[in-house]
This record gives structure tokens, sequence and C-alpha cells, in this order.
């Protein structure tokens, strides 16, 4: 059976990752990359054309292709928010990147997502536009992720849990069971949230960290296990 037409948009890191996704799983057929005209600096990326974002719709049949906006979380994604937002105003479709290693029980009801290596997503959730959900990421039943989300590798959000738009989670993250987090928030990377927290809050643990350097003689010496005496 044929694939789907998938152009990617951007040429950066997360292009080039996205590209090697979708080969790795076979999951579209990559005709090129596109971007704004101000940012092409070459005809060609990874050996495909690069198109200009403004001419697209004289290159491809909007039907029969898809877009993935491929761009970097940057600025809590307000970058790849806005292209999405413009690009789907003139008519595009988009894809889905879904891992055939990720489960997926609840459902991916927006376009635009990204859900990486052996994500888990259960029962009765929803995942809306233009999300990216990084690999090990669970998100228990019953939550739902709003749209331009970011979710960091091994990140956990508990059931009940909803997600505001447009807030980044970072890597290892875990937000307990019925939460409410706000839109356009940062949850650090490592952190417990176990409280609800408005729009626009910034969540982080403590960086009091000790780092001290020692000869190679005695730092043998400072993990000694100390016998019990009675």
């Amino acid at each position: 059976m044929a694939k789907n037409k998938l152009i990617i948009i951007g040429t950066g890191t997360n292009a080039k990752n996205a590209y090697k996704f979708i080969n790795r799983y076979d999951l579209f057929d990559v005709l090129g990359f596109a971007v704004n005209s101000e940012y092409r600096t070459s005809d060609t990326f990874l050996e495909l054309p690069v198109y200009e974002v403004e001419h697209l719709e004289n290159i491809i049949d909007k039907d029969q292709t898809y877009l993935f906006v491929a761009l970097l979380w940057n600025r809590l994604n307000a970058d790849r928010k806005k292209l999405y937002l413009d690009l789907k105003e003139k008519g595009y479709k988009f894809a889905n990147l879904i891992s055939p290693n990720a489960l997926i029980h609840g459902t991916i009801s927006g376009d635009n997502c990204w859900i990486q290596d052996f994500v888990t997503i259960q029962n009765d959730t929803v995942v809306n536009n233009n999300v990216a959900i990084l690999s090990h990421a669970v998100v228990c039943d019953n939550s739902v992720i709003g749209d331009h989300c970011f979710l960091g590798a091994g990140a956990t959000i508990g059931g009940g849990t909803v997600i505001g738009e447009q807030t980044f989670v970072g890597m290892n993250c875990t937000v307990f069971d019925d939460t409410r987090v706000g839109k356009k928030c940062i949850l650090g990377a490592c952190t417990a949230v176990k409280r609800n927290i408005p729009d626009y809050t910034l969540y982080k643990t403590s960086s009091n960290i000790t780092i001290e350097q020692y000869d190679e003689n005695i730092i043998e010496q400072k993990l000694l296990f100390k016998k019990n005496v009675r």
C-alpha cells in the first residue's frame, strides 16, 4: 500500500530527527522540507529539496500531502504554534508521528503530534493539537494534554490531570493525580508537582548541588561502608 506523502517544515535538528524517525518506522513518503523564504539558505537538506513555505500551495496538493511542523520547542513552542496555526488557516492538513512502540489506549484527538518510542497513554486520556511527548513518558488515565504542550523524556502525568495549553513539562518530571496545571507553565526536570499550578508559572527544584574535586587517592576514601558495631 502506498504511503501518504509528507513535507517536513523546518531544516534544523528537530527536522532531522523527525526525518530519521519517519524513515526508521517507514511512516510516510517524505518529499522534502520547507522553511520561510528568509530562512532558506540551501536548495537541499538531507539530499531532499527545500521549498519555501510561501509557495508550497503551488508545489503540493493540499488534499494529498501532509505537513509536519518540526521546529524546536523554543519559547514554550510559540514559534511552532504560530507556524502551525498559520498553515492550518491556509487549509493544509497535518500528520501525526506515532511510534509503533508507543502504547496508546487513549485518544490522539489533535494533529501535528509527535509520540515517541515507549510512550504510554492510558485509558480515556486525550492529547490535543501540536503536542510532543518524548520517549518513555507516561500519561495516566483520564488526563488531558492541551494544545502545543511538550512532555520531556520520562515525564509522568498522573491520572485525572489536566495540562494547560503551551505548557512545558521537563524530563522525569512527575505530576501527581488530579492536578491542574495552567497554560504556559514551565515544570522543571525532575520536579514533583503535588498541587495545582496557576497559569504562567515556573516550577523547579532547588539547584543546591555540591561539587568538589579530590586527589585520586583521597577520592577512594570518600565512599566507605562502616561495619555495624554491637
